[in-house]
């Protein structure tokens, strides 16, 4: 008797330790990792050689993190790395210069252990020195692409210098198309905008833009707006503004709508209206006061720029390593466009080098 009571409560207590337990499953996580610190946790005076602990918010995916991390300005080399759950050990290359700040960039290939990415660049500045740099440039970059690289070069670096010299910075786009470097010298600087970068690339043959000025200086005040437009590849569709898609069996027209609008600023006629999305695009003319009017677009929704069409060949140029020109200069509307079928929308008073709407 004294044995079987003795049973039941050795069951007893081992049924109460399982019901303790987590239950297994739940939700997915779908938060990309964060960082949550450094050690040493202010990475100054920092020596050659020298080995920093990045902290992560999530356990990380092994096979992620090898290409993920970066020194910039690169000329300073590889990093050496240890993984370690939701750690990484860094060793710093050898050569480092005392009066720069150079930044350990996790780029947006770096995944946690349910391989979801962060979606943009993660920048941990360093320096032998005992202050940072404090100077930015930062934009957006508009067209139709998944995910560009703007490039960055320290100094007024020629068209070749480009193509046989690796930058030493490089930002890749976020989710909405804007990219940022931070922490970078007072100095002048080359730029440039691709659609895929990579050491053994040749982005010249692919698609690129420069930016309308070619020199950029931080010596006095940090950038904002340096913008970019990559178009699509070259079978992009343009339509004609005075034509209607017809369905096939002809028998019933496309619904359409109209934009119009005024536009106030500083370009030179002739200037261009151009509407796109990854679909299609149309171009028209403003008129010498300002005016503008698209007619037939198919309903969607539509990002809006405005540029001096220098060359009047009803296209964004966006630059040439070829003939060495820089882009043409636009400006993007503040909100992208809704238009529905049978809308004739009429925007307010666009004051475009200001970015403001009235």
């Amino acid at each position: 008797m004294n044995r079987l009571f003795l049973i039941l409560l050795i069951m007893i207590s081992l049924n109460n330790c399982a019901s303790v337990m987590s239950p297994e499953g739940g939700p997915l996580d779908k938060n990309p990792p964060s960082l949550l610190g450094t050690q040493p946790e202010v990475l100054i005076n920092i020596k050659s050689e020298q080995k920093i602990t990045i902290r992560l918010s999530e356990y990380l995916k092994e096979s992620s993190i090898k290409n993920a991390i970066n020194i910039f300005p690169m000329h300073a080399g590889k990093v050496q790395y240890e993984f370690r759950g939701d750690k990484i050990d860094v060793w710093l290359p050898s050569d480092l210069s005392k009066d720069t700040t150079y930044m350990i960039v996790l780029n947006t290939t770096l995944a946690d252990e349910h391989g979801v990415a962060i979606t943009k660049d993660i920048s941990i500045p360093f320096t032998s020195d005992f202050i940072f740099d404090s100077s930015a440039i930062q934009g957006t970059v508009y067209g139709d692409f998944d995910q560009a690289a703007v490039l960055l070069w320290r100094g007024i670096v020629d068209r070749e210098s480009m193509l046989n010299t690796a930058p030493d910075y490089i930002a890749n786009t976020t989710d909405d198309s804007e990219y940022i470097f931070n922490y970078l010298p007072s100095d002048n600087f080359s730029i440039l905008a691709v659609e895929q970068y990579g050491s053994n690339i040749d982005y010249s043959k692919g698609e690129h833009a420069f930016y309308h000025q070619n020199l950029l200086s931080t010596k006095k005040v940090n950038l904002k707006n340096i913008d970019f437009f990559i178009h699509k590849n070259s079978d992009s569709e343009v339509l004609d503004k005075d034509t209607l898609d017809v369905a096939e069996d002809n028998s019933d027209i496309i619904k359409t709508a109209d934009i119009s609008g005024v536009v106030k600023g500083k370009f030179l006629h002739p200037i261009k209206i151009l509407l796109q999305n990854s679909s299609h695009s149309y171009v028209q003319a403003v008129n010498l006061d300002g005016s503008y009017v698209i007619n037939d677009i198919i309903g969607a929704k539509y990002q809006l720029l405005i540029y001096e069409d220098r060359n009047n060949n009803d296209k964004l140029d966006t630059g040439s390593f070829l003939d060495k020109t820089q882009s043409e200069e636009f400006y993007a509307y503040p909100d992208s466009l809704s238009c529905r079928a049978n809308w004739e929308l009429e925007l307010p008073l666009w004051k475009y080098q200001e970015g403001t709407i009235k």
